[in-house]
């Protein structure tokens, strides 16, 4: 059986709770196309449905739920929400242990969970705000998952006063604080423009990396493998070695 859905958590998890009788031979693809397959099912997104699955998941799996779940669905792979529902029927059919196991779709749950909450950390330290002409912040990243929300919970605590805006330059998608509100918006092209100061404080945080660096004791290698060279694009410390 193939059950497609509208591509949103919601719908993945209405075709989970509809899907269930025949979990030991589904496939579940995100979009509607269409077909006179007879083992097509297309599902509408039912609130209520994807409510009773999440809370069977928060009672009976709450570690899952806050983690591989919570993680694995950011990482934007054709094949992971497929993974994500089928790591579901395994969990309700043979328990948490499955996450342990060699069982492929949960496998693949374990490490894309993995890959996206180090991918996070690693931006909650490595992402450079620029202060624009108006005061706002601007923080462009290209992430491998789609992290923006995590990123701006993180970046509402640390900066509750400013304004700033996450440009996902990848995807076309910002995502803007403002007024302690948290709120998407689509970003075709934008053309920053920096405050005065914006290019005395890249100075003085580049002075600062020669100043507090060992020439001697560099090692590329070592610094590529502790971070990795597709995070230097838009480190101000780093744009001389690009």
């Amino acid at each position: 059986m193939i059950f497609q859905y509208d591509g949103t958590p919601q719908g993945l998890l209405t075709a989970v709770f509809d899907g269930y009788p025949y979990r030991k031979n589904i496939r579940f693809e995100r979009g509607f196309t269409p077909s006179f397959l007879p083992d097509l099912v297309q599902v509408q997104s039912n609130p209520a449905k994807s409510q009773r699955v999440l809370k069977y998941l928060k009672d009976r799996f709450p570690d899952f739920l806050r983690n591989e779940f919570k993680w694995a669905i950011l990482a934007d792979r054709p094949e992971i929400e497929n993974d994500l529902a089928l790591t579901i029927y395994l969990l309700i059919d043979d328990g948490k242990d499955i996450l342990y196991s060699d069982r492929p779709p949960a496998r693949a749950i374990v490490k894309n969970a993995k890959t996206v909450s180090s991918e996070v950390h690693s931006y909650k330290g490595l992402l450079r705000f620029r202060e624009l002409e108006n005061g706002a912040l601007y923080g462009p990243i290209r992430p491998k998952g789609n992290i923006l929300y995590p990123l701006g919970l993180h970046f509402e605590n640390r900066l509750p006063r400013e304004t700033f805006m996450i440009h996902d330059l990848g995807r076309g998608t910002g995502l803007i604080y403002q007024d302690g509100r948290l709120s998407f918006v689509e970003v075709d092209s934008l053309e920053e423009t920096y405050s005065e100061v914006e290019e005395t404080y890249r100075d003085l945080w580049r002075g600062f990396t020669r100043a507090i660096s060992i020439q001697d004791r560099e090692n590329k290698k070592l610094q590529r493998s502790n971070m990795p060279k597709r995070y230097w694009e838009f480190l101000t410390e780093m744009q001389d070695m690009i």
